[in-house]
């Protein structure tokens, strides 16, 4: 029943102090810890932010989440001590003819080892009451009266405590209290496991990750396994040394000095080797190699190889070499960097698969509704999206959290994404790109950086990376005013920013994505034809289900944590693929040009025609939404190809569409039969339609999202004589 308090797999990790981090728990789990310290001192506690107090007596003990940390880190410990302090409390202290036995250090007598089903776990008891050394630190749980002789137990609490504190190696001085608290969480293994999942997710370990086997052995062919599954050892092929026997590894290459001749010796076993299977000659290695089977390609031939059972787990130091896993990780992390990640976290291995593809069945549940989806189809076909909808529909919210989902750290600690509130008083591009101060830097002069320039530069230094600009509330000035410069740019690639007294040229990066969120009312500014022509328009507008919905939820957290497993660089390849892939965009022009050449004879006729950008991006978004669905745009999917093309006449023909009965009435009716009866109104018109085409129309031949949209427009219209999409 017990397990050996000196077992290895369960000994806490030792940590430095300096590498603590600092971790935000969701409002839910700030109530069951409160909960858990109201109940164990029938006291006022508090836990919010990073910070926890909780009163005890008339004094009062203040810490921060990071000892949430150091409990996780000797989980396995905590909870493999408490059941002996359970044990203790529930069969022993209260038991007289036991207690009496530990005062007389019986622990024969019956009335002792009748309380434990086998022997074992007797003896591992007395070790604990004892406080053996060899089997635990800390204080004996029996503390002896020196006036009269006897024996009084501490609680388990405090021996608890004092087990845990001299196991994690902290400070006495300032962590009498942390015992306490990893006490409190032993008592409630489930809580403690909500607070382990998420510290590891804001530590770095992705959902999906794989765990590593805790033996050494395991865990060395667990490695060896999954890549071999990835390329048969291509990647790792250049790192062999095969000599007469054996295939080594070179491990030099993880040295500065690469005249080092270290290796990982006798990794595999060749067929020549005659060490398959166990031997008696004493020089041999019995059992060594009687693990898994490899090919492994020496020269022209290849060889069925063996894996070596013979494994150690040691720091990685010069001079020293052999079958170290340490040596092995590092090899793996180097040669097989794009496809996969081995992480060290709270004392375990996670193996990590490094995403070759942006699918949207990956995404968390965040993005999986409609209004996401369109979101990240916009971004993907062209790196300005403006989100539109009432205050409150979440659009910031939904930049914010992609953002945060993407979200990776440069070397110096600055994240790779930045919300930028709009004022009023945004009247130029300054607000922007900054200005020369002559004044500055003590009369020398000195270019005053904004929060976006500097994004922009980092953004400039790490190409391999999206980046996200959300101005939020973008119409507070007005916007051709300040941001002119950009959409002249986002045309015009390879054309330097003009920036007096700035060092250097300034380029805008094609990794730089821009979101823009709207809300119109008497305080913003109406968008001109030309913003709008340059965007995706997302109109957020949740349905009553989902609105209503909010009020069943408790207080859950919006935070999105960052997926750290490459999604980050799959997006952004995806985006460029989508942009410079014209054979697949013309492939998604000839499946939409009858639909978008009707929309675009309809809206020639009062001047709202469309030009070669909006096909163009069109093109793309259609492109995006196969993508992202991994589908071969070649299928012709039912399900992506006419709702994209819905979403797109809603998000890049609608929004420029404003005027009155008489300069939109009649377009909008004709938008309107359009969107009614796809087939019938092209057909009404003569257009000849392919086979392909009407299969598609056979079953979905509606735009239901434009649509609405027209007839909302109509609406308006009809009220107060104007229509216009915002």
């Amino acid at each position: 029943m017990f397990i050996d308090l000196t077992d290895e797999d369960i000994q806490p990790v030792q940590i430095q102090m300096e590498n603590v981090p600092n971790v935000t728990f969701s409002e839910d789990l700030n109530l069951r810890l409160k909960d858990m310290f109201d109940e164990e001192e029938q006291s006022f506690a508090k836990v919010a932010g990073m910070t926890t107090s909780v009163r005890i007596d008339k004094n009062y003990v203040y810490f921060s989440n990071q000892w949430y940390f150091l409990a996780v880190s000797c989980k396995k410990y905590a909870l493999s001590l408490y059941q002996y302090c359970d044990f203790f409390d529930s069969k022993i202290r209260k038991n007289d003819k036991a207690m009496a036995c530990l005062e007389k250090r019986n622990y024969l007598s019956p009335d002792y080892t009748n309380l434990f089903d086998n022997s074992e776990d007797a003896v591992k008891m007395q070790k604990f009451i004892e406080g053996d050394p060899e089997f635990r630190k800390g204080k004996a749980l029996l503390n002896e009266d020196s006036k009269t002789k006897t024996f009084k137990p501490r609680s388990c609490k405090d021996i608890f405590g004092s087990c845990v504190l001299k196991a994690l190696q902290v400070p006495d001085a300032s962590s009498g209290y942390l015992g306490n608290v990893i006490y409190y969480l032993a008592k409630r293994p489930e809580l403690f496991n909500s607070i382990e999942y998420e510290i590891r997710k804001q530590i770095g370990l992705p959902i999906g990750s794989r765990k590593l086997p805790s033996s050494t052995k395991d865990c060395a062919k667990a490695i060896i396994d999954d890549i071999y599954s990835l390329d048969k050892f291509e990647n790792l092929a250049s790192t062999f040394l095969p000599t007469e026997k054996f295939v080594k590894i070179d491990t030099s290459i993880l040295e500065e000095d690469t005249s080092s001749s270290r290796s990982l010796r006798y990794i595999f076993a060749r067929p020549s080797s005659g060490m398959f299977e166990p031997l008696e000659s004493d020089d041999s290695k019995p059992g060594v190699f009687t693990d898994n089977q490899y090919e492994i390609r020496i020269g022209e031939n290849v060889e069925l190889c063996r894996l070596s059972t013979e494994w150690k787990d040691v720091e990685v130091s010069s001079g020293k070499d052999g079958n170290n896993l340490r040596a092995l990780i590092e090899i793996v992390n180097l040669q097989y960097k794009s496809y996969v990640k081995i992480i060290s976290i709270l004392g375990e291995r996670y193996l990590i698969h490094i995403k070759q593809k942006f699918v949207k069945t990956d995404l968390p549940d965040a993005f999986q509704s409609s209004f996401a989806t369109r979101y990240i189809k916009s971004l993907l076909a062209k790196p300005f999206t403006i989100l539109t909808g009432n205050s409150g529909t979440g659009k910031t919210r939904i930049a914010q959290q992609f953002a945060e989902y993407l979200e990776i750290k440069d070397e110096m600690g600055q994240k790779n994404w930045e919300i930028v509130p709009v004022g009023a008083d945004w009247t130029d591009n300054t607000k922007i790109l900054g200005f020369f101060n002559p004044f500055g830097d003590g009369g020398k002069g000195k270019y005053q950086k904004t929060v976006i320039l500097n994004l922009i530069e980092r953004a400039s230094t790490h190409r391999e990376l999206p980046y996200f600009l959300i101005l939020d509330e973008m119409n507070l000035s007005h916007v051709e005013r300040y941001f002119s410069d950009f959409l002249s740019h986002m045309e015009t690639e390879g054309n330097p920013f003009v920036l007096d007294g700035y060092e250097g040229q300034l380029y805008l990066p094609d990794n730089l994505f821009v979101v823009g969120t709207v809300n119109i009312d008497e305080t913003t500014y109406m968008f001109s034809p030309k913003v709008l022509d340059r965007a995706n328009v997302v109109e957020f507008k949740p349905d009553k289900e989902s609105v209503i919905g909010l009020f069943d939820k408790e207080g859950a957290s919006n935070k999105i944590l960052p997926a750290v497993d490459g999604s980050s660089e799959a997006f952004l390849t995806l985006a460029r693929k989508i942009r410079t892939d014209i054979k697949n965009q013309k492939i998604c022009f000839d499946l939409l040009k009858n639909v978008f050449g009707q929309i675009y004879l309809d809206t020639e006729k009062c001047g709202f025609e469309f030009a070669y950008r909006t096909v163009k991006e069109v093109s793309r978004y259609i492109l995006a939404a196969f993508e992202i669905s991994d589908l071969d745009v070649h299928t012709f999917n039912l399900d992506n190809l006419v709702p994209s093309i819905d979403e797109q006449l809603l998000q890049k023909v609608l929004p420029k569409i404003h005027g009155n009965r008489k300069e939109v009435g009649n377009m909008l009716t004709e938008l309107k039969s359009l969107c009614s009866d796809i087939e019938g109104t092209l057909t009404k018109n003569g257009v000849v339609l392919g086979e392909e085409e009407k299969e598609i129309l056979a079953e979905h031949n509606q735009l239901p999202l434009s649509l609405n949209k027209i007839t909302a427009m109509e609406g308006k219209l009809a009220n107060v004589q104007f229509a216009s999409f915002i």
